[in-house]
């Protein structure tokens, strides 16, 4: 199993090629963001859940760019979530596909350089390869338990509270979310 560190720069290139498309107008530019916001939030959501907090404790002097990092993609889901409300003919579409182009570019790049690295040095082989089982997990759903009750995840509180349009959504955590949704 590929480990942490390949998996999310993995999925950072996926981003990136959708990211590229819908800036070209290759493709429904529509359909293409939301490509992006379904890989993205679960993505963000597993880096702060043990991602970031695992950096944190490897390395606490990097603890101002894990805080960077969070804020970054909360200020990227939201500009997302303002973009798919609107339609793809909006005035200010194709600029807000490249402001959030230029800020995951940006996130991107320090996450690369300054983050993931401290995992490949300080995790061995064994530890990047459960992250990476854990991650794969979160990221692609299949994160029920094994057996019978399912836990509501956050992605799916988060969805809940975008239908019903809570504001400040995406800054909340699952505990916030399931308290403004009426879950806890």
């Amino acid at each position: 199993m590929p480990d942490i560190v390949e998996i999310i720069k993995e999925q950072h290139r996926q981003v990136e090629d959708l990211l590229a498309r819908a800036e070209k107008g290759d493709g429904d530019s529509a359909a293409l963001m939301q490509e992006v916001a379904r890989l993205l939030l679960p993505h963000s959501e597993a880096e702060e859940a043990f991602v970031y907090p695992a950096i944190r404790d490897l390395a606490a002097e990097a603890g101002d760019e894990v805080k960077d990092g969070v804020v970054e993609h909360h200020q990227v889901e939201e500009m997302l979530q303002n973009l798919l409300r609107g339609d793809a003919e909006d005035p200010g579409y194709d600029g807000t596909v490249a402001a959030i182009t230029g800020e995951l570019r940006h996130h991107v790049q320090e996450e690369e350089q300054d983050l993931l690295p401290i995992l490949a040095e300080r995790l061995d082989d064994a530890e990047r390869d459960e992250m990476g089982r854990r991650f794969l997990e979160a990221t692609t759903g299949a994160d029920l338990p094994s057996g019978g009750d399912h836990e509501t995840t956050r992605r799916e509180l988060y969805q809940k509270a975008r239908e019903q349009e809570i504001h400040g959504r995406s800054r909340m955590n699952k505990q916030e979310l399931a308290d403004a949704v009426g879950e806890s």
